[in-house]
């Protein structure tokens, strides 16, 4: 992002809604580092920018109101709302940058908006429970959906939401969730809700210009505490649970029984953290070198009744909420994570973490379940590892997400820029036994590994993995391979309405001799094998897949020109399954394993952006209505639901 590409800088600090909240600007200068939480250049926000100034000449400094920041290339003139310089705080400071130098950013696609076009759709939620007094105002708990055809303004007029058939308190914010760039949030405050009875899960429903959403994502009323954290104005001294206004301090310190908000919580209590942004980020550390673990206490599953419940971190409606580990600062072990639950039956487990950006060093990485979590919910997190240490002892191995556990719920995150170990650290990685969703993420730009893997050895808890549903997510530019399905797998892989492409290796992976009827269905793969490596195909086997163990159907695989379709040490047999009615196109050897294979260009919309079909593409209609793809893949990739005539890959024409 350099001053001949940037046309204006709006920023987009906080959230404009009915509690907007501006985030503050940071300049050090020592360093002469200008830290910006998000800018909108074009059809792009760039996130977490750094950049150097060489050059400023200071043409004002105001006051009153802090304005959104903006920045005009013509003039050269940046407009800062409110900036951190020496220890003060200045509002609408006006200067003209002479040079400057761009040392980081994260680009987040910003989609066009789009006029609603059907029903409102909501897949997913960050809690499914919490309760509906206490905290601010004493209106309960924060609530986001996520789904699409939101629209994109009217909140709490056109746009409203309803938890069985009440209309909630308070909106909060309409836009862009933290995962999938085309996926909407919406957030609200519950409310009393008509003072249901603890302990049903009642339909939550969107209703848009009067046209309603589905029904079946639910939430629960179930009793809880809510206890807010900042960084900046808290104090453990005078925290009062409940009371927005008198905030603790810290979340969890290294002492875990005493100071900090965690001693206090209890199952069915959420702890609210406060943002502030790349200017104040939260760097404390907790427990054994996190800056969070669930250590010595457990959430519950929730039933209406007093002690039941997760135990919830999320952040705040509309502030950047930025958790920043680095080893430098003694957050050597990891950002948030559960305990090891063989050594600690019963622990660390019912947990939720929603809502936060986490950029952590440490050699667990952002978020891990451990061993036998069990039920941990991580929703609409935006979690990176950018700088941890990829040499040097204690290098980190791991992912964005990562352990084992049932009803493990990864939903709608924003997965990106993950390092350590060469080829050990991943987009999301499973190393145990027990039942998974991953949907809805984007996991992208991971340097050190695979955008997914699961890999079970026997060290951490099980020796095999059992029921796994990878659907709807994004992922690309990935340094290994797209899809990694490794030792210890065996039967419940369900992957399907995934788009993945720009990867250095093979587009999925199979290493495993204990596999059994993985189902593979409606999956877009585009630009695999970037590396040109002759051991990965468009699938690749390196071991002795046993018979039955795949069921490959209507796929697209558009690989980078002149790589194999079918590679690796053994390569992907015939008698490992089913394999029919998939795309192959630009790669080489033949494709005899598929018995109903299709070939051609398949005729995207504009390939390596939109992978949509045109009407005239070879992979519309031609796809297997057998009885197994039928019965999981209902709708495409954009929830669009499919008909009788099937097409291939993620996205319908």
């Amino acid at each position: 992002m350099h001053k001949t590409a940037l046309r204006s800088w709006v920023a987009t600090l906080g959230f404009l809604t009915s509690f907007p909240v501006l985030a503050l600007d940071a300049f050090d200068p020592v360093s002469t580092v200008l830290s910006l939480d998000t800018v909108q250049v074009g059809d792009t926000r760039y996130n977490n920018v750094r950049a150097t100034v060489g050059s400023y000449s200071l043409l004002e400094v105001g006051s009153g109101t802090p304005a959104a920041d903006s920045y005009d290339a013509t003039s050269q003139v940046l407009t800062l709302g409110a900036v951190r310089y020496l220890g003060l705080t200045y509002n609408n400071v006006r200067v003209r940058l002479n040079a400057y130098s761009v040392q980081s950013a994260t680009a987040v696609v910003t989609p066009p908006v789009v006029p609603v076009s059907g029903a409102p759709h909501v897949s997913y939620t960050d809690i499914v429970s919490g309760p509906n007094n206490g905290g601010e105002n004493g209106k309960g708990i924060y609530l986001s959906i996520f789904g699409t055809d939101f629209g994109s303004a009217g909140l709490g007029s056109t746009v409203k939401v309803f938890i069985n058939n009440v209309e909630v308190d308070n909106y909060r914010y309409l836009g862009a969730s933290k995962g999938r760039p085309d996926i909407q949030q919406i957030t609200v405050q519950v409310g009393a809700l008509g003072n249901p009875t603890p302990g049903t899960a009642l339909p939550i429903k969107v209703v848009v210009n009067g046209v309603p959403s589905n029904t079946d994502q639910t939430f629960m009323v179930n009793p809880g505490r809510i206890l807010f954290v900042d960084n900046v104005t808290g104090s453990d001294a005078t925290a009062a649970i409940g009371n927005i206004a008198k905030p603790f301090r810290y979340v969890q310190t290294p002492a875990l029984y005493t100071g900090g908000a965690w001693p206090q919580v209890a199952p069915g209590d959420f702890i609210v953290m406060r943002g502030h942004g790349s200017a104040t980020p939260w760097t404390d550390v907790g427990f054994e070198h996190y800056f969070m673990r669930y250590r010595d206490k457990s959430g519950r599953a929730p039933t209406g009744a007093s002690g039941t419940g997760a135990i919830a971190i999320m952040g705040y409606p509309g502030e950047d909420v930025y958790v920043r580990g680095t080893v430098a600062n003694g957050m050597g072990s990891g950002c948030i994570s559960a305990i090891n639950g063989q050594s600690y039956p019963g622990m660390g487990q019912w947990a939720v973490v929603s809502n936060l950006r986490m950029d952590c060093e440490g050699y667990d990485g952002p978020i891990s379940q451990e061993i036998f979590g069990h039920n941990w919910r991580v929703v609409n997190n935006d979690l990176s590892a950018s700088t941890a240490p990829t040499s040097g002892p204690n290098i980190p191995r791991m992912a964005g997400i990562t352990g084992n556990g049932n009803n493990a719920q990864w939903l709608g995150n924003h997965i990106h820029d993950i390092q350590g170990s060469p080829q050990e650290c991943h987009g999301i990685y499973i190393d145990g036994d027990g039942s998974y969703e991953i949907a809805y993420n984007n996991i992208h730009n991971i340097r050190s590994g695979n955008g997914f893997q699961v890999y079970v050895n026997g060290g951490n808890g099980t020796d095999y993995a059992h029921n796994i549903s990878f659907h709807h997510n994004l992922v690309h530019d990935v340094s290994k391979h797209g899809l990694n399905i490794a030792d210890g797998m065996v039967s419940g892989l369900k992957m399907w309405n995934n788009i993945v492409y720009n990867v250095q290796y093979a587009a999925v992976r199979f290493n495993t001799n204990t596999l059994s009827g993985a189902q593979i269905f409606n999956n877009t793969f585009y630009n695999t094998n970037l590396a040109h490596h002759p051991s990965y195909g468009a699938i690749t086997n390196d071991w002795n897949l046993p018979v039955g163990s795949l069921d490959i159907e209507n796929n697209i695989f558009y690989v980078m020109g002149g790589t194999p379709y079918n590679s690796g040490s053994n390569g992907v047999p015939a008698n490992a399954g089913t394999i029919a009615h998939n795309l192959w196109f630009n790669g080489t050897g033949g494709t005899s394993f598929d018995t109903a294979a299709v070939s051609g260009d398949p005729l995207f919309v504009a390939a390596g952006t939109d992978f949509r079909l045109q009407a005239t593409s070879p992979a519309v209609g031609v796809g297997s209505s057998a009885s197994a793809v039928s019965a999981l893949v209902a709708d495409d990739y954009n929830f669009k639901p499919r008909g009788a005539n099937r097409d291939l890959g993620a996205l319908l024409r």
